[in-house]
């Protein structure tokens, strides 16, 4: 039985939706055994290049309206599944484009977490001030001085800064907060998600998360 075919939304940025386009594909080598080119699901990857929506000159209904359009379209091209690549977009998403065959990066990470404590979520300050995570499941945000460092360090990644320096000033935050769990609530720290590995530290990567909730739909059954 072929899997469901796959639509993924990146662009925002176009790493991320790369990195996620090569996590299910590792994934669906090391689970499902594909290794024959049929063996694959039909994955269609749109990289939209969305507006401005990290500062204050962001315009919520021209993202939405973006957003809307980029996930029709892959819907036209035969996606039985599809995922944003991003988690800021979600603030953008419209109730009407919210249908079952789209997995809510989000809710995934909801579902997904089993936690004693209330996990410490790094994203962007556009997802931040409108408490995005927060409203799919109890966290914390980091405090302003934090935050900006994140802001900075997500610009430079975005820029295509010299990753040893980015992962330096990711271990350092990280190793700061008092919290052990922190969720990397932005698909730009996902890409540096393998390299943060710190004793007594969970860290959570919600791209990782999605990947996996992908392969669940794609091929049927749980991914565990």
């Amino acid at each position: 039985m072929k899997p469901n075919s796959i639509g993924i939304l990146g662009g925002a940025g176009p790493m991320a939706g790369s990195y996620l386009f090569e996590r299910v594909i590792v994934l669906a080598t090391e689970k499902y055994q594909c290794y024959r080119d049929k063996d694959f699901p039909r994955i269609v990857l749109l990289s939209f290049p969305f507006s401005e929506m990290l500062t204050q000159e962001k315009d919520p209904i021209f993202l939405a309206k973006e957003l809307s359009e980029s996930l029709s379209q892959l819907r036209k091209s035969g996606s039985d599944i599809l995922a944003i690549a991003c988690n800021t977009l979600h603030l953008f998403l419209d109730e009407k484009d919210d249908l079952n065959d789209l997995i809510h990066l989000p809710k995934a990470v909801k579902e997904a977490l089993s936690l004693n404590e209330e996990p410490l979520v790094f994203c962007t300050s556009t997802a931040r001030q409108s408490e995005l995570h927060r409203r799919f499941f109890p966290c914390v945000y980091p405090d302003t001085k934090v935050q900006f460092e994140i802001d900075e360090i997500i610009q430079e990644i975005l820029k295509g800064c010299e990753k040893e320096v980015i992962i330096e000033r990711l271990l350092r935050v990280i190793e700061q907060e008092k919290a052990k769990t922190i969720i990397l609530g932005c698909t730009e720290l996902s890409l540096f998600f393998k390299y943060l590995k710190i004793a007594n530290k969970k860290i959570i990567d919600p791209l990782e998360i999605l990947a996996k909730k992908i392969l669940e739909k794609s091929f049927g059954g749980s991914y565990e």
